[in-house]
């Protein structure tokens, strides 16, 4: 044998000696020597700071609004997922999803286990946009080979706060925005490359993402722009679909419910142009969508057994939600959920964004 020969031996066996020592470690957070923030209510979330995603979710037991909150080492609300034996399910979104105010046992994604003979991750993080949920898909959730993912992000995208996501995170992450993607989203799939991406650029800039982060929103008066806008909204619910698509697996639409639904207080919500968008992005993809306004209506139940506020569902809502989406699956896994290829998307125009006039 060669030098040349050896020589490549040795450096293949130590990188994939590293490689495997490195899967062996939780996922890099900015956790390590960084910052934390606890909600400013008693018992509130905690969250660390990260450039990746702008926060996420602390991993530990915690008390929450009177509650217990497992989060595991990857940073995702429930039990450690460990190595895949049966179809997975996965959901995303906002706190919604995540579960706010609910215990473990009585989040929607813990009733659907056992019905589905499936595991089922909650990948909900409070206060998450759809550029949020792709960089997490991106850099952990994906690598836990979910088969059917239920898109449920809605709130935090409409909202009008003193921040955009695009803004900040082109300023402060090197995914999903950044010109290098591509590259860097094959790389990621690597954990020895990811802690030595931690070390050499992402550590360094943990406490800077503190100020532009989940603090950002708090106080000062909104700008009068959404956090997503929506012909971004619109791209990243198409993204969310082609990164399950291209790996054969399927996608639920998940329209989620607040008290309006119930009070019919306002003729026209300023979520309902991103309700019509994930509507017809569904209808595009052929993929089902879980009406969950439709499914509280029904229940007849009153509001405050429904709600914990104006929009984070109760463990009663739930238990709804968990059964409409039980209801909308049919069957799945024995029944496939095919998607088909989708009709141009449309350009979408939203008419609560007073736009400026041309200058003259």
């Amino acid at each position: 044998m060669s030098r040349r020969v050896f020589a490549a031996f040795v450096g293949i066996a130590t990188l994939s000696l590293a490689e495997g020592l490195a899967r062996l470690l939780p996922p890099p957070s900015a956790a390590a020597g960084a910052w934390r923030q606890q909600d400013a209510a008693p018992e509130g979330i905690l969250l660390d700071g990260s450039p990746w995603f702008l926060w996420e979710l602390s991993p530990g037991t915690h008390r929450e609004f009177g509650v217990s909150v497992s989060i595991n080492s990857v940073g995702l609300r429930g039990p450690e997922p460990g190595e895949k034996s049966r179809p997975r399910v996965m959901a995303v979104g906002d706190s919604s999803i995540y579960g706010f105010g609910v215990a473990d046992s009585e989040v929607f994604t813990a009733r659907l286990g056992a019905p589905l003979q499936a595991d089922v991750i909650n990948a909900g993080v409070p206060g998450y946009s759809t550029f949020q949920t792709l960089n997490l898909l991106d850099a952990r959730a994906l690598a836990l080979e979910p088969d059917l993912l239920l898109i449920g992000n809605l709130w935090s995208d409409n909202s009008f706060d003193t921040f955009v996501d695009r803004d900040l995170l082109a300023a402060y992450t090197g995914w999903t925005l950044s010109p290098t993607q591509r590259v860097r989203s094959v790389l990621e799939r690597s954990s020895g490359f990811r802690w030595l991406d931690w070390g050499l650029r992402v550590r360094g800039h943990a406490v800077e993402a503190t100020r532009v982060g989940w603090t950002v929103g708090r106080g000062g008066d909104p700008m009068g722009k959404r956090r997503v806008g929506i012909e971004d909204y619109a791209a990243n619910l198409d993204a969310m679909v082609e990164r399950l698509r291209d790996r054969g697996g399927s996608v639920v639409f998940v329209l989620l419910a607040n008290r309006e639904d119930i009070l019919h207080g306002e003729p026209l919500p300023a979520w309902e142009p991103y309700r019509s968008v994930m509507r017809e992005t569904a209808a595009r993809w052929g993929a089902p969508t879980v009406d969950v306004p439709a499914a509280f209506v029904a229940s007849g139940l009153d509001v405050d057994a429904l709600f914990l506020d104006l929009m984070h569902p109760s463990a009663v809502g739930h238990q709804l939600l968990a059964e409409a989406v039980l209801s909308t699956l049919g069957g799945w896994p024995q029944t496939p959920i095919v998607l088909r290829a989708p009709s141009p998307r449309p350009v979408y125009s939203d008419p609560f964004i007073q736009r400026e006039a041309p200058s003259k």
